[in-house]
């Protein structure tokens, strides 16, 4: 004789059918997600991409060394905007 597992008239007992469904349609949205993501810069949007302001700095340290060479450079604090003439050592 079988034992049947008893449940509740309000229960799911999802299927593997059913994780199986679910877990195709999460690969197409991310596949789809993915594909649309994707675009063609045109030529005069890639300078405003290719500004330093839309970088994030790798290392703090390094990003303050370079500033302070920067300072140094311009001759006064914050002249990492503008660049200009000395030879930029410490």
């Amino acid at each position: 004789m079988r034992r049947h597992r008893m449940r509740s008239a309000g229960s799911f007992v999802p299927s593997k059918g059913w994780f199986v469904a679910c877990a195709r349609t999460f690969v197409v949205v991310v596949l789809a997600a993915a594909a649309f993501g994707c675009a063609t810069v045109r030529p005069e949007q890639r300078a405003i991409l290719a500004d330093p302001v839309m970088q994030f700095p790798a290392d703090e340290r390094d990003e303050r060394a370079r500033a302070q060479v920067l300072e140094y450079r311009e001759g006064a604090r914050g002249g990492s905007a503008i660049r200009g003439g000395g030879c930029g050592c410490n």
